[in-house]
């Protein structure tokens, strides 16, 4: 390699790493700067040669093959779905981010600070997506399409959770700043609770409060906060109309769920899965090809008032139509192996990963989340960057220092 060879692929090394970094920040509030972001990532991938050791990535770490291994699933098929390859094409494009977790990956390994520059990029931007729906609620900004956040609601408050959870590890493991980490995680959970209505991020705040209390206190303990969080949530039942109404109409809609004529939220969903489950019995090793989904949906539900819909909204089931069980069982490996990985990494990396496949676990029952671009984004950045070795490989001790602030 010449001397300017070597240069141009340090230079394009450094952009891609600067790149993940950005992608990291505009990740909670933007897609098309996420997608923006990640392009820049792939090239300066390629170009810098770092796509010339993605084989022996693949065969030698267990969380980019079952990444890679999913991703060629639907790859195969595309060649025996009934849906024309144009559809079929923009539905294995949602799955990108398949890809992009070796290529993030590959940029965080060994790079000295880049991932906890990364990781304070991302919770950055969370604080960033807040700010904002907080400045539109009390009018500093003009309502958006979305209501209080340039996102939609379900995002919103997925990604609220994810704040609530990250502030709460600093209270827990940074003595530096422990005030501004408290307040932040308080002003994350009114901004969940009191504004904005996704009932998906609310589910996924009460998981992960329970996890934060399990990963940092004994047992003994542990039950106290549960039962500190208990009440909490109750106040915040008796005094937000937004937690209140939302649970109310959650639990309407299943009291009076109606198979294949209810149009309530939940209602929908619960047919989409009963179709879901249908189909899966048809084909249930191999599915029914990538994109499949709408058109082997609209064959089951003629001569009935189901909702026809292009994704089932959750994931677990989606991706069992597609690629049937055995896709499904890459999902879940790929899912348990992060999960497992985590308890070799040292804290606060070990809890933070927890809490990252812990969200897209929950959150993929009642949302694709996967298929969704800004959700599936996040995971597969953010779980690249918290699995990967980071320091020189000589100096990738454990460390309890706790978090970066």
């Amino acid at each position: 390699m010449t001397e300017t060879s070597g240069n141009k692929r340090a230079a394009f090394e450094k952009v891609g790493l600067y790149s993940v970094i950005a992608a990291c920040f505009v990740v909670p509030f933007s897609t098309a700067l996420t997608s923006a972001a990640t392009i820049l990532v792939f090239l300066c991938w390629i170009f810098s040669g770092k796509i010339a050791a993605f084989p022996k990535l693949v065969v030698t770490n267990y969380l980019v093959f079952l990444s890679i291994t999913l991703f060629l699933l639907l790859i195969a098929g595309l060649f025996y779905t009934p849906a024309p390859l144009g559809d079929a094409l923009s539905f294995l494009k949602k799955y990108r981010e398949l890809l992009l977790f070796p290529v993030v990956f590959s940029f965080i390994a060994y790079t000295k600070n880049s991932g906890r520059i990364a990781e304070n990029s991302f919770f950055l931007g969370c604080i960033f997506l807040m700010l904002v729906s907080y400045a539109i609620y009390f009018g500093f900004i003009p309502s958006q399409r979305y209501g209080y956040s340039i996102v939609y609601h379900i995002t919103h408050s997925y990604v609220m959770s994810i704040l609530s959870f990250w502030c709460l590890q600093r209270v827990f493991s940074s003595r530096k700043f422990l005030i501004v980490w408290l307040l932040l995680f308080i002003c994350a959970s009114v901004n969940l609770f009191y504004i904005t209505p996704g009932r998906t991020g609310m589910l996924g705040y009460i998981i992960l409060i329970l996890l934060t209390c399990y990963q940092h206190l004994p047992l003994k303990r542990s039950i106290p906060a549960t039962l500190a969080l208990a009440l909490l949530l109750t106040l915040a039942f008796n005094t937000s109309d937004n937690f209140s109404k939302r649970v109310h109409e959650a639990l309407e809609e299943v009291q009076n769920y109606q198979p294949e004529s209810s149009r309530t939220s939940l209602g929908q969903r619960f047919d989409w899965w009963h179709n879901c489950i249908d189909l899966i019995q048809q084909e249930p090793y191999w599915g029914h090809g990538t994109g499949s989904f709408r058109i082997k949906q609209a064959e089951i539900i003629t001569d009935t008032q189901t909702k026809p819909i292009d994704n089932p909204h959750n994931e677990y089931l989606l991706i069992s139509v597609q690629t049937g069980l055995v896709g499904l069982s890459v999902f879940i490996g790929l899912l348990s192996a992060l999960f497992i990985h985590s308890f070799r990494l040292p804290p606060p990396r070990r809890y933070l990963l927890q809490g990252v496949v812990c969200s897209m676990m929950v959150g993929s029952i009642f949302n694709s989340l996967l298929f969704d671009s800004l959700p599936g984004q996040y995971f597969a950045i953010m779980s690249a960057v918290l699995s990967a070795p980071q320091g020189t490989k000589e100096s990738i001790a454990p460390s309890e220092n706790g978090l970066t602030s």
